[in-house]
């Protein structure tokens, strides 16, 4: 779906099992808009991250819904795509988190915060609101500017 005929709209179930189903789905849609692989590649890795934080943690603990939603709207084209994942879960902004401290190994890793640094450093842009009851999380990815022509949108 390109920008102009407006997004592409998956609605998901609350089971972590349904990033399948938005992969075969986001699949389609990025090969029917011409994204370029790597392109495709980079907003897949930053839309699974936030989809199996949703679904992981949203919907956990005092204040959660009994009647869990998430949607995600994508919109494609071969330069840039943006994905927006749309939740009723617990108020939650990725954004207010600190980075996650650098890893010297493993073994010392903690749980936690390196799926947002990742979609942080590989998205051009990230937005974070929450609106009537909603959490909008925003990623948008751009070309790498040489697979660009030069008068394309950016």
């Amino acid at each position: 779906m390109t920008e102009a005929a407006g997004p592409a709209v998956l609605r998901l179930g609350s089971d972590l099992s349904e990033v399948a189903r938005l992969n075969d789905w986001y699949a389609g849609q990025v090969a029917g808009a011409g994204v370029p692989p790597d392109l495709a590649g980079d907003l897949k890795l930053c839309l699974n991250e936030a989809v199996a934080n949703v679904l992981s943690y949203a919907f956990e603990g005092d204040g959660a819904t009994d009647a869990p939603e998430v949607e995600v709207r994508l919109l494609l084209s071969p330069y840039r795509v943006s994905a927006e994942v749309i939740d009723n879960g617990i108020a939650f902004d990725p954004l207010s988190r600190p980075p996650a401290a650098p890893l010297t190994d493993l073994a010392s890793a903690g749980i936690g915060g390196f799926g947002i640094t990742l979609i942080r450093e590989t998205a051009a842009d990230v937005r974070y609101r929450r609106a009537e009851g909603q959490n909008h999380l925003t990623m948008v990815c751009v070309a790498r500017a040489e697979a660009q022509p030069p008068d394309a949108p950016r």
